[in-house]
């Protein structure tokens, strides 16, 4: 299996408002920017919606691309899903979650093959810090990726997912 962890982490990730954003088609945008549930999305125009965890574990050493967005945190949760549509991988998602944010949400590693948008949008002391995407390159074909800096009750958490299919983007976003 391809190494997706590996694009995340190599990725030459921009903020949301760089030039470069406005040279893609709107519904790329709209998904690279949406500020709701992706599973959601992907539920309205895919249908059910399967996520199969590839890895969960505790890791000390993060790419540089990552240490950046937590400065003074050194073990981190690191939890790589892929979410399928009818046995077809559409989204690989990497989290990464300081230790002191999984003390104050254990559930988190007992969300087996639920989605972690379920859990993160029900909170209501959640705060997107940063949102940045990436155009990977080395795959069949353009492929981009999106990730967020999110806060709960001030505990920062990595949120980055790797749009596999390109049909996506050819559907609207709706809400």
């Amino acid at each position: 299996m391809h190494n997706y962890s590996k694009d995340l982490q190599e990725a030459n990730w921009l903020f949301s408002d760089n030039i470069k954003m406005q040279q893609l088609s709107q519904n790329e945008q709209k998904w690279l920017l949406l500020s709701s549930s992706l599973t959601k999305q992907l539920r309205v125009h895919f249908g059910p919606v399967e996520v199969r965890v590839l890895s969960e574990c505790w890791l000390t050493n993060l790419a540089e691309s990552e240490k950046c967005l937590f400065w003074g945190y050194e073990r981190f949760w690191c939890r790589e899903v892929l979410l399928h549509i009818q046995n077809k991988p559409l989204i690989f998602a990497r989290t990464l979650m300081p230790e002191g944010f999984l003390l104050q949400h254990l559930e988190l590693q007992r969300l087996g093959n639920r989605a972690l948008g379920e859990w993160l949008f029900s909170q209501q002391n959640r705060v997107r810090k940063i949102l940045q995407w990436a155009k990977i390159d080395g795959l069949q074909h353009d492929t981009y990726a999106r990730r967020a800096l999110v806060e709960v009750n001030t505990y920062p958490m990595m949120v980055a997912e790797l749009f596999l299919e390109p049909q996506i983007f050819t559907e609207e976003v709706h809400g």
